[in-house]
């Protein structure tokens, strides 16, 4: 008796649970048969925040780790279809039945595969409500040959930065350059120290010499200021040390200063009435981040070693040295070297006032 009423009782209480839930679904007036009805925006017309998941390369078909987690305010039971229209190769969609009332997360699936790098705009659309989100599509990461070594030192290999905000040089405006490695080495002594550095000349005349050891630590033989951006009026003799700007072996938080030079300062500009100020300049050197992904001109580089150079000052019988109001945030990325500078002045706001970023690069 108690096996037949086990028998006997599961259809009949499988029966009473369908019944139940055919009973809640035709109260809501829809059915299976249904649509869902609801919207997208809470009862002043705002969009809730939308969460864009996963990472976006061109030419690299979406997976699942590619969705748009949205929130959907439900108000009748029903078959739903929330999507995007395509946009840059890309679509973000589900359909589903709505059984449950109220706010509910849904999760769009991405297809497709995107065309073009940069910022897209997509427009969500369920009932008679809408919103937008954005997408930024990198290429696939885009580190050169030398992905053992912060500097690549193959001959005719070059960078193309982008100069922002342009500035007036001798012939016309500067908005971009190229650093171009040069063939061979050249020989420096420093401290009776002789060392092979690897030549970066630019079409704007400039020279900038660096070497490795085998110890991962990368050294330049010049002044102590930023790449490619020269903050001191007078370097005293045109003189040069032998200085460390990058080291792998460091851990974030790290940090290091430089030999001296005697450099001279005119705080007025060529007008002012006070004269030049000299002293001794050195850098400290920061590790700030390591392991970064990071994109430029919409390709991603990876590996990148991110370094704060902060500019130190004694004038001339001073005491102590001072931190000018002016830092560099420098990202040099394996297989390429320096990606990115952002120098910044310490007492403004967090956007830097000059930029030196790669637009491209060949050969390395």
């Amino acid at each position: 008796m108690n096996c037949l009423k086990k028998y006997f009782l599961f259809p009949a209480l499988a029966a009473l649970i369908l019944t139940a839930c055919s009973k809640e679904i035709s109260l809501e007036g829809t059915g299976l048969g249904g649509t869902a009805a609801g919207t997208l925006q809470d009862s002043l017309g705002n969009c809730k925040n939308m969460v864009v998941k996963g990472r976006y390369l061109v030419d690299t078909l979406l997976r699942d780790s590619n969705y748009i987690l949205v929130e959907v305010n439900f108000t009748t039971q029903g078959k739903y279809k929330i999507s995007t229209v395509e946009e840059n190769g890309m679509i973000f969609l589900d359909s589903g039945f709505a059984f449950s009332l109220g706010k509910i997360a849904v999760k769009l699936k991405g297809k497709g595969k995107p065309i073009l790098p940069g910022t897209t705009n997509f427009i969500v659309n369920f009932g008679n409500s809408n919103c937008n989100f954005s997408i930024t599509t990198t290429t696939p990461e885009n580190n050169g040959g030398s992905t053992a070594s912060f500097l690549c030192v193959k001959a005719g290999g070059y960078i193309d930065y982008a100069v922002t905000p342009p500035f007036s040089g001798p012939n016309g405006i500067i908005d971009h350059f190229r650093a171009t490695i040069v063939a061979g080495t050249t020989s420096f002594s420093y401290k009776n120290q002789l060392n092979d550095y690897t030549e970066y000349s630019t079409d704007l005349n400039d020279k900038v010499y660096t070497r490795k050891d085998n110890q991962g630590k990368y050294y330049q033989y010049g002044t102590p200021e930023f790449e490619y951006f020269y903050f001191y009026d007078s370097i005293v003799q045109d003189s040069r040390m032998d200085f460390l700007y990058l080291d792998e072996s460091k851990a974030v938080n790290d940090s290091w200063e430089t030999d001296t030079l005697r450099v001279g300062i005119d705080f007025d500009g060529p007008s002012g009435a006070n004269p030049m100020i000299y002293g001794a300049a050195k850098l400290k050197l920061t590790i700030l981040k390591k392991d970064e992904v990071a994109s430029y001109f919409g390709a991603l580089y990876n590996n990148i070693v991110r370094v704060k150079r902060e500019l130190l000052f004694k004038r001339d019988n001073g005491n102590a040295y001072t931190i000018l109001p002016y830092y560099a945030v420098i990202s040099y990325a394996k297989g390429i070297g320096m990606v990115d500078q952002q120098i910044f002045e310490s007492n403004t706001a967090a956007a830097p006032f000059q930029t030196i970023t790669i637009k491209g690069w060949r050969g390395l």
